[in-house]
Formats: C-alpha cells, structure tokens, sequence
C-alpha cells in the first residue's frame, strides 16, 4: 500500500493545494475588488462626462444671458440718450431765451402802447 514516504508526500501536495486553493482564493477575491473598482472609474467617468456638458451647457448660457444683458445696457442706456434730448428739446421750447434787439423791441412796444392808452384817455376825457 502506501509507504511513509508516499504519505509524507501526500501530504505536502495536500498542503501545497490548500495554499494554491487559498492563493487562488484571494486572487479572486482581488479580483472581484478591482472589477468593482473599475465599475466605479467608469461611472465615475461617466458622471463626470454628463456634469462637464452639463456645465459647458450652464455656461453656454451664462455667456448668451451676459451678452443680451451688455446688449439690453447699451439699448437702454441710448434710449435714456435719446429721452434726455428730447427732454433737452421740449424744455428749451418751454423756456424761449430773447435776444438783445427782441427784448429793446419789447420795451419800446411797451412805451408806445402805454403812450397810446394815456393819449386815448386824454382824449376821451380831457376834451
């Protein structure tokens, strides 16, 4: 049957496939960690693709929403330009400014109109 040496032996290759069996065992279980570690880069990847469209989308908008502000600043600040001048125009009408020879005009219609109110009451009263 089996001699001492064949039974030594036996059990070295058992020992050897218990070690195998665990080496194999943890390769395994090293394994299945890295897979799920992979799993995780991809969706982490994955993740962070869909967050950069999401912000290059953001700022797609931002920009559009800055350059239609910058735009509604200049329109509404020309059309403060304009309401100004027209402004400007209704109260430089209200307010007419005579000239020198407008105003000595005046002043001599005044006298003569005094003049002829005073002659038309002398007559009328005086006579």
């Amino acid at each position: 049957m089996t001699g001492p040496e064949n039974a030594e032996e036996m059990a070295a290759a058992y020992a050897r496939g218990l070690d195998a069996g665990r080496i194999e065992q943890r390769l395994q279980g090293h394994d299945e960690h890295l897979r799920r570690i992979n799993g995780s880069i991809d969706s982490m990847t994955q993740a962070l693709r869909a967050l950069t469209e999401e912000l290059r989308g953001n700022v797609t908008l931002l920009g559009a929403n800055v350059t239609a502000g910058r735009r509604d600043a200049s329109e509404r600040d020309r059309i403060a330009a304009v309401r100004l001048e027209e402004a400007g125009i209704v109260e430089s009408q209200r307010t007419v400014r005579w000239t020198a020879w407008q105003r000595w005009f005046a002043v001599v219609g005044a006298i003569i109109l005094v003049v002829n109110f005073g002659l038309g009451l002398y007559l009328a009263f005086g006579s």
